[in-house]
């Protein structure tokens, strides 16, 4: 099975008071999104999964509206999955995330909705282990969460440790489950659909895999 985990495109902020923050994509998220599944429509999939977030199930809509089936799997969403505040990533240590960013390094995570990260870490990882259980499709995308594949990555392959820093928005990473239920890094953190154009499977690794996996 040839899983390719998806971050969601950029999303807008959102603070609420009285319910939890699920804010869609921003303009630029709407691009890049656009720009991911002009890339991946050239590839053979057959399943869709995602978390219950907006912005995951924005960014791989036009999949999911081509009639594939879609399965939302709600352990797969973010560290920050009952916050009424949503700010992204990269703003979290300018002045708009300073109240945000306060509370998480005081660790204070239930004041923010956030999960512990020993929790996190553990449902996030049952989640994957069930899906690659299922085998829902041979080539099946995984639309979720930047914290979410960081966690997937470091649980499958402990060894990469601090070469895991990063996930961009509407990034792809290819992970291949093999028939022994082993798992193989294919690739981390692709954004080569930002600058570049598809038109069909072509070059060595084509739908995603190496050829010589085929």
């Amino acid at each position: 099975m040839h899983l390719v985990l998806v971050r969601h495109g950029h999303p807008v902020i959102e603070r609420n008071t009285d319910r939890i923050a699920d804010p869609g994509l921003s303009e630029l998220g709407v691009w890049q999104a656009q720009r991911l599944m002009d890339w991946l429509g050239h590839e053979p999939i057959d399943t869709v999964i995602t978390s219950p977030k907006r912005r995951a199930i924005q960014t791989v809509q036009p999949l999911i509206d081509s009639g594939l089936p879609h399965e939302v799997v709600s352990d797969l969403d973010e560290i920050d999955r009952l916050a009424t505040t949503y700010i992204p990533t990269e703003l979290l240590l300018e002045p708009e995330g300073a109240d945000y960013m306060a509370a998480i390094r005081k660790g204070d995570y239930e004041a923010i909705g956030w999960d512990h990260p020993d929790v996190f870490r553990e449902r996030v990882w049952n989640a994957f282990t069930a899906l690659c259980e299922q085998r829902p499709g041979d080539h099946v995308v995984v639309a979720c969460h930047g914290g979410t594949i960081r966690n997937i990555l470091s649980s499958c392959f402990p060894g990469l440790g601090d070469a895991i820093t990063s996930v961009e928005y509407a990034s792809i990473t290819r992970i291949e489950l093999t028939a022994a239920g082993t798992h193989k890094l294919i690739s981390y953190n692709e954004v080569g659909h930002y600058d570049a154009a598809r038109e069909g499977l072509i070059g060595p690794m084509r739908d995603g895999r190496p050829a010589s996996w085929r």
